[in-house]
């Protein structure tokens, strides 16, 4: 892989940072299923539908897989695209592809023929696997036109399906000869590739090592403090970074529990919770949001719970409030990227006000600084660019050419995103650099429109944005969603919710449109691109 291109970062900055304290390496995904596998072969730790996984039966279908991705003439760097639902095919893959020194590439099932053709031809797939239909949308046919489009793709694999001409059955994979022992990686190598979601443009192919992986498995283990005891929901897709990590990687490390849900409907969620004594039921604010609205919600049904953290998306401080009153679970914020996963988060024993308000501190050796327009770092308390150095960060962009605008001189991830560090380091996101909207030109922060917006008690769900505006520039619109039998509400009664909270006039928003619901894509971030083409 391009290890290699990107080596400067981890040679230069990483070692010297991280080395002498212990904290890096870690071990990888193969490497981490070896060793439990001598420790606790008949510990279960995943249950998906009647499937339900030992380790000792997950890593022997992850060896067995290994030596059939052999069989396809695959090995150490070879990178092997899966656009997979939320399965236990999924995260046996994954360890298969660790195990035999390949890169994986995870892409959310949304996803279609454009940004998977892309993808694939960017990062020189080998291989694609896909289910054979999944939710109406057939898959083998998208993968024969992807096929079409990129030479060096050499094989397609259909799980949950019968293969189309010239591909391979997954379940075929499975009757290799295993193979044993696991590829032992540098520290350097390449281990994953993640797009982002890409909502505007191409997505970007972030690229993550055993390292960066580890230590946030192992950060994210110790915020949620997470024991063999737990049991975990998965509620958003498998294929995001969360997902792999705190789904795949995370109960192997911990010898947990973790429940898979391919397609979540609040009703069968909870139904889960009740059944498997589920203990953490986390997700994007959106998910949290769909289990206290549902009439299936009963404090019985889900009185197993013990923390439902949120991120991925503007987080409004009444929404973390409202999870510990209905689901009687500890809710706290974390805050990361794709390039560099939980930057900060909260714990279950901060203060109500800091998990509530703030997302958290920084986790273990992670390096946080805000900066000005200038570049100069501000001081606490004061709003800047956050800027991040830390063992989770990537290790670069597959397109080169983005690297020397996303990264600092002194190996920094610039992150896009606005911030303000408190006097005892709470980190507190305040929007995005371009989530800004300019009226007459003075900058308003869409974000904190929005936290006002949450509190008033006729709307379920919002959205700021701005259009373009002949005299003021541009003008606040605001997306709602009404909460279940509440009467329609006008732009004067938002105006006079807002000037009863105390807030300047100018959050007030201009403009008001009502929607059954927002546009959001697979980690719960709302599309305001097309809520602006929209209302425009």
């Amino acid at each position: 892989m391009a290890a290699d291109r990107f080596r400067r970062f981890l040679s230069a900055e990483r070692v010297r940072r991280h080395q002498d304290s212990g904290e890096w390496p870690r071990p990888g995904l193969a490497e981490v299923a070896a060793r439990q596998l001598e420790v606790c072969p008949e510990r279960e730790i995943l249950i998906d539908g009647p499937v339900r996984l030992t380790v000792g039966d997950f890593v022997g279908r992850a060896q067995a897989l290994a030596g059939g991705l052999r069989q396809l003439g695959l090995g150490p760097g070879d990178i092997i695209t899966w656009e997979i639902p939320s399965w236990w095919e999924a995260a046996v893959l994954a360890t298969a592809i660790d195990w035999i020194g390949a890169v994986n590439n995870p892409i959310i099932p949304i996803y279609r023929e454009r940004e998977v053709s892309f993808i694939a031809r960017q990062a020189e797939s080998r291989a694609l696997f896909v289910p054979g239909e999944f939710r109406g949308f057939d898959y083998r046919a998208m993968a024969e036109k992807v096929r079409g489009e990129c030479e060096q793709l050499g094989h397609v694999v259909v799980v949950r399906g019968d293969p189309g001409d010239g591909m391979s059955r997954f379940a075929d994979l499975l009757d290799a000869d295993p193979i044993t022992r696991p590829y032992r990686r540098s520290p350097e190598e390449v281990s994953m590739l993640f797009y982002t979601s890409g909502t505007t443009a191409d997505p970007k192919g972030v690229m993550h090592t055993s390292s960066t992986i580890g230590w946030y498995c192992v950060a994210s283990m110790n915020a949620m403090q997470t024991s063999r005891d737990d049991v975990g929901l998965l509620q958003f897709p498998l294929t995001h970074i969360g997902g792999l990590v705190s789904f795949v990687l995370l109960p192997l490390m911990a010898a947990s529990r973790v429940v898979y849900l391919d397609t979540w409907t609040a009703e069968s969620a909870i139904d889960l919770i009740e059944k498997e004594h589920v203990t953490s039921a986390g997700g994007p604010p959106v998910i949290l949001q769909g289990l206290m609205a549902s009439s299936s919600l009963t404090p019985a049904r889900v009185a197993s719970l013990r923390t439902a953290g949120t991120g991925a998306a503007g987080i409004p401080p009444e929404l973390v409030r409202k999870v510990g009153e209905r689901l009687g679970a500890t809710s706290f914020r974390a805050y990361g990227l794709t390039e560099c996963p939980m930057v900060t988060t909260g714990v279950p024993d901060d203060p109500e006000d800091k998990r509530c308000a703030t997302d958290g501190r920084p986790s273990p050796g992670c390096v946080l600084r805000t900066v000005g327009s200038d570049g100069a770092e501000v001081g606490q308390g004061v709003e800047g660019e956050i800027q991040v150095f830390a063992p989770q960060l990537c290790v670069g962009y597959v397109d080169e050419s983005l690297n020397d605008a996303a990264f600092t001189a002194d190996g920094f991830l610039r992150t896009g995103d606005l911030g303000v560090i408190d006097e005892v380091g709470y980190l507190r996101v305040t929007g995005r650099l371009k989530d800004i909207i300019i009226r007459k030109g003075e900058n308003l922060s869409a974000q904190a429109i929005e936290n006002e917006l949450h509190a008033h008690p006729d709307i379920d769900d919002v959205a700021v944005f701005g259009l373009p505006d002949g005299v003021a520039g541009e003008r606040a619109c605001a997306a709602v969603v009404l909460r279940d039998g509440s009467e329609n509400i006008t732009l004067a009664a938002l105006r006079g919710h807002m000037e009863g909270r105390g807030v300047m006039r100018q959050m007030i928003p201009e403009q008001l449109e009502i929607v059954d619901a927002l546009p959001r894509n697979a980690t719960g971030k709302v599309l305001k691109f097309e809520l602006r083409k929209r209302f425009a």
